[in-house]
C-alpha cells in the first residue's frame, strides 16, 4: 500500500530532478555513449580487415554473457567519477514520517532510472545489433543491466555505510560475485563455442541458442538476487548523526555523509580549476604512457618506459602542488571542527596513493598487451607512492589560497616563488628512479626502486607528524596571510 507519505516523496524527488536538469549532463552522456559504440565499431572493422566476422570459430551469440560482464569495470569506474545520487534523507525529511523501507524504494528507483545507470547497456546492445539478431542483443542488453545495476547498489550501500563492519562484507561479497560471474561467463563461453565448433559432436541446430539463453538467465537470476541482498541491506543499514559511537571525523549533510575522506573527491569533482586540470594531465599521460611503451619495444629501450613514472605519479603531483590551497578558502571554519591537521595531511596523501593506484590499473594493459614488465610497474607505483609524492606534503607550509572556480588554463593564481622553488624537489627522485633502471640491472633496479618506496610508505606517518608539528608552529602566520589573500 502506498502511503500518503512515499507519494510526498516521489512528488518531491521529481521536483528534483526538473530542477537540477541540465543540458550538459546530457551532452557529456551522449558523448561517452557515442565513444563507446565508436570503440565498438573499431573492433568490428578491425576483425572485417583481419578476415571477416563470417572467419570466427564459434557462433557469435555465445558471446553475450561475455559482452554482458565486460562492461562491469568501466561502469563502476564511470560511476565512481559521474554518478550523483543521494543515499541519506535530508535534514528536513528526517521530521517526517518517512520510513527507511520507503526511504529505500526511493534510492532504488533513483538508482534505476539514472542515465548511467542505462547508457553503457544500450551501448553493447547497440553494438551487437550488427552481430546477432534482435533477440539476443535485447537478451545482452538485459544481461548488462542486470550488471551494472549491481555496482550502482553497491556504491549506494559503500557511500551509507559507516564503518568497516559494514564496508568489508561489501567488498568480499563484490569480489565473490565477481567471481562468479567471470567464471559462469567464461565457461558458458568456452562450453558453447567450443561444442559448437566440434565436428565429431555436432549440437542440434537450436542448441547453441538455447543454451546462451540458459547462461544468460542464470547470470541475470545470480544478479537479481544480489540486487536483493544489497536493497534489504541498505534499507536495514542504520546511520544517524545521532548515534552515540558516530565516529568524530564524520557529520551529516544535506546528500548523505561527509568526510575527511569524501571531502577530497568532493573539492576535486566540483572545483572547475582541479578538475580540469587533473583530466587533462590524465589524458595527456596516459596516452603519453601508452605510445612509448609502443617505442620502448621497437627501439629495445633497456625495457624501460621512461613516462611510466609520470603516468602513475604526475595526477597526484597536480593536485599535491596545493596541498592545503582548497582549506585556504574556508580556514576560519577549519579550526570549527574536529579535524586535527595531521589527521587531514595523513587522509590527503592516502587520496593521492589511491589516485596513483587508479592510474596503474588503467596502464595495467600494457603489461597485458604491450610487454611491459609487471614487476616494473609495481616497483613504479610504489615508488611514486613513497617517494615521489610523499615529499610534496611539505607544500602545505607554503600554499595559497587558490580560486577554485577560475579556469585552470594558464592560471598561476596561487603559486608563490617557495612553491615553485619546491617544485625542483621532483628532480632527486626522478634521477634516482632513471638512474637505477638505466644503470642497474633489472632485478636490483626492482629491489632498489621498490624497496625505497616501501620504506617512503613505512615512514609516511612520522614525516607527515613532522609536517604537521611544524604547521602548527607557524600556523597563526599561514592563517593570516590565507586571510589577507
Amino acid at each position: 500500500m502506498i502511503t500518503t507519505a512515499t507519494k510526498e516523496l516521489f512528488r518531491l524527488w521529481m521536483v528534483q530532478k526538473r530542477r537540477a536538469f541540465t543540458w550538459k549532463d546530457v551532452f557529456i552522456g551522449a558523448y561517452f555513449f557515442g565513444l563507446f559504440i565508436f570503440v565498438l565499431l573499431g573492433v568490428k572493422h578491425a576483425l572485417d580487415e583481419t578476415g571477416g566476422i563470417g572467419e570466427i570459430p564459434f557462433p557469435l551469440i555465445s558471446l553475450v554473457p561475455l559482452l554482458a560482464v565486460s562492461i562491469i569495470p568501466g561502469d563502476m569506474m564511470m560511476k565512481l567519477f559521474w554518478r550523483r545520487s543521494p543515499v541519506e534523507m535530508d535534514d528536513y525529511l528526517r521530521s517526517r514520517p518517512i520510513t527507511p523501507r520507503e526511504w529505500a524504494l526511493l534510492v532504488l528507483v533513483d538508482t534505476k532510472v539514472g542515465f548511467l545507470q542505462w547508457m553503457l547497456p544500450l551501448a553493447i546492445s547497440f553494438t551487437t545489433l550488427l552481430f546477432m539478431p534482435f533477440a539476443f542483443a535485447l537478451l545482452t542488453f538485459v544481461t548488462a543491466y542486470t550488471c551494472t545495476l549491481v555496482n550502482a547498489l553497491l556504491q549506494n550501500c559503500w557511500r551509507r555505510a559507516p564503518g568497516n563492519q559494514y564496508t568489508l562484507p561489501l567488498a568480499f561479497g563484490y569480489l565473490f560475485w565477481l567471481f562468479l560471474v567471470y567464471v559462469l561467463a567464461g565457461v558458458a563461453f568456452v562450453v558453447i563455442g567450443l561444442a559448437a565448433d566440434d565436428p565429431s559432436e555436432p549440437l542440434l541446430p537450436m542448441a547453441t541458442e538455447w543454451s546462451t539463453l540458459v547462461a544468460s538467465l542464470l547470470l541475470i537470476l545470480l544478479n537479481s538476487l544480489v540486487c536483493f541482498i544489497l536493497h534489504r541491506y541498505f534499507a536495514r543499514m542504520k546511520n544517524h548523526n545521532e548515534e552515540t559511537h558516530a565516529p568524530v571525523t564524520t557529520t551529516v549533510r544535506s546528500l548523505g555523509q561527509v568526510s575527511l575522506w569524501s571531502i577530497e573527491w568532493v573539492q576535486l569533482l566540483r572545483s572547475k580549476r582541479l578538475r580540469v586540470s587533473f583530466f587533462f594531465i590524465v589524458v595527456i599521460f596516459l596516452l603519453n604512457t601508452y605510445m612509448q611503451q609502443q617505442d620502448t619495444i621497437q627501439q629495445d629501450m633497456n625495457g624501460v618506459n621512461i613516462m611510466l613514472m609520470f603516468g602513475i605519479a604526475f595526477p597526484s603531483i597536480i593536485l599535491a602542488q596545493w596541498v592545503m590551497g582548497c582549506e585556504a578558502n574556508f580556514c576560519s571554519g577549519l579550526w570549527t571542527k574536529p579535524w586535527p591537521v595531521e589527521g587531514i595531511l595523513r587522509r590527503k596523501y592516502v587520496f593521492f596513493c589511491a589516485i596513483c593506484c587508479a592510474m596503474a590499473l588503467l596502464i595495467l594493459p600494457c603489461v597485458l598487451w604491450l610487454g611491459m614488465s609487471f614487476w616494473t610497474l609495481l616497483c613504479t607505483l610504489l615508488f611514486s607512492c613513497g617517494i615521489f609524492v610523499l615529499p610534496f606534503m611539505a607544500t602545505c607550509l607554503y600554499s595559497s589560497r587558490m580560486d577554485l572556480f577560475a579556469s585552470a588554463f594558464f592560471n598561476y593564481q596561487g603559486a608563490n616563488k617557495q612553491l615553485n622553488f619546491f617544485s625542483f624537489v621532483m628532480f632527486i627522485p626522478m634521477g634516482i628512479y632513471y638512474a637505477s633502471y638505466f644503470l642497474l640491472p633489472h632485478l636490483y633496479a626492482h629491489l632498489l626502486v621498490g624497496g625505497l618506496g616501501i620504506l617512503g610508505i613505512l615512514l609516511h606517518r612520522p614525516y607527515i607528524h613532522w609536517i604537521a608539528t611544524i604547521w602548527h608552529r607557524r600556523r597563526y602566520q599561514i592563517m593570516e596571510r590565507w586571510l589577507a589573500e
